[in-house]
């Protein structure tokens, strides 16, 4: 018998730690594909003719760990609408970028993180400029 309510005791307590340390390994990966994107848009050059192929590269870079679509998100149900890339221009020209992850749910044991804007990086833009279809 006591040793029953041992078990029980050291099992939950077992599964709070792993639950706590899934969800910290997670938010870790998410935080280093964040700033691995937002360091990547900071260097790459940007379109102003079509901006739109520069934050599809960021988002691939958030899920995939590359710029280029893949089938394996870096963490499992991260998608592209949980990837928020905002880019702030003057004159059409880039001068930050901020990525940031929301809506994105971890379902641990015993509850669910969801993480909204956090993790979050930012960069100053610091690439070239080329126009497309000027």
């Amino acid at each position: 018998m006591e040793f029953a309510l041992a078990f029980a005791l050291l099992w939950a307590l077992f599964a709070g730690i792993y639950q706590f340390g899934y969800a910290f390994y997670v938010y870790n990966v998410l935080l280093t594909s964040v700033g691995n994107a937002a360091q990547l848009g900071s260097k790459i050059t940007y379109d102003t003719s079509n901006p739109g192929n520069y934050t599809t590269e960021l988002t691939n870079m958030v899920l995939y760990g590359n710029t280029t679509a893949g089938t394996n998100p870096v963490v499992p149900g991260l998608s592209s609408s949980n990837v928020n890339v905002n880019v702030v221009t003057s004159n059409a020209i880039p001068t930050n970028i901020s990525i940031s992850i929301t809506g994105y749910t971890i379902d641990a044991v015993f509850t669910k993180f969801t993480f909204n804007g956090k993790p979050r990086a930012a960069a100053a833009y610091l690439g070239q400029i080329a126009c497309s279809g000027c």
